[in-house]
């Protein structure tokens, strides 16, 4: 497969990263007694199965199966997108392994969010340490595979400005999931901490496709003018002798 047709698809499936925000809104918008608290409540708890008091909090999702559906989405669409973004961007097999790890780690994680869905059963089962287990290898793993991503394109030219942009958002879901991990919320509640840690995620995956296919658009437009302009080496007719 050609650099600009992997490029090209890689772009495509990362823009699917917009189907699991979309989801989530429309599950958040569902839940209306008590309204949907974006700062206060946690993202799993759009995807809770059953209507119940859990730790003095009502949670009661009338549309959870979409929530984890979008779930299911955004874990696919991360890891197929991760692979193909390292094969593009990473020139090396041993750096395409260890992001790509990382970046799977992610994706899976997120899949299994979405499987291992938080509910009564679960809890009664003793199995909600699967869920959070999830929940842990999607935000930790994610947010240092961006960053270590970020850091290795850093030194190539072609992808500088994106290997900062990505060094910079990781970071900030790094310090976030430690806050959450810590349960300190800095007065904005602890939902708003956990979205300052997933959401870094979001932006990488919905970000890198919109700029691997702008990038694809303006490398064909930029080798179109290249073969229209004339060249140094194109033979040039002298004016003939009055």
């Amino acid at each position: 497969m050609s650099p600009a047709r992997r490029q090209r698809i890689a772009g495509i499936v990362l823009l699917f990263g917009f189907v699991y925000l979309a989801f989530e809104f429309i599950a958040a918008m569902a839940w209306v007694d008590p309204p949907y608290d974006w700062a206060a409540n946690f993202i799993s708890d759009l995807g809770f199965a059953d209507c119940a008091v859990v730790s003095g909090v009502a949670l009661c999702s009338p549309l959870h199966a979409v929530m984890n559906a979008g779930l299911l989405v955004q874990g696919t669409v991360f890891t197929v997108g991760s692979i193909l973004v390292g094969r593009l961007m990473l020139p090396h097999r041993w750096s395409r392994g260890l992001v790509g790890a990382l970046l799977v780690a992610s994706g899976v994680g997120t899949f299994f969010v979405g499987v291992f869905h938080q509910s009564l059963g679960l809890y009664d089962a003793g199995l909600n340490w699967l869920h959070v287990l999830a929940a842990f290898l999607a935000i930790g793993a994610g947010n240092v595979g961006i960053v270590l991503l970020g850091l290795l394109v850093i030194p190539q030219r072609e992808w500088r400005g994106y290997g900062i942009a990505v060094v910079a958002i990781g970071v900030l879901g790094i310090a976030a999931a430690l806050l959450l991990l810590a349960q300190v919320d800095l007065g904005l509640g602890i939902g708003l901490i956990e979205r300052v840690a997933v959401y870094p995620l979001n932006a990488w995956t919905i970000g890198t496709g919109v700029g691997l296919l702008v990038k694809g658009v303006r490398d064909r437009r930029r080798l179109a003018r290249a073969l229209d302009s004339p060249t140094a080496d194109s033979p040039t007719t002298a004016p003939l002798p009055s």
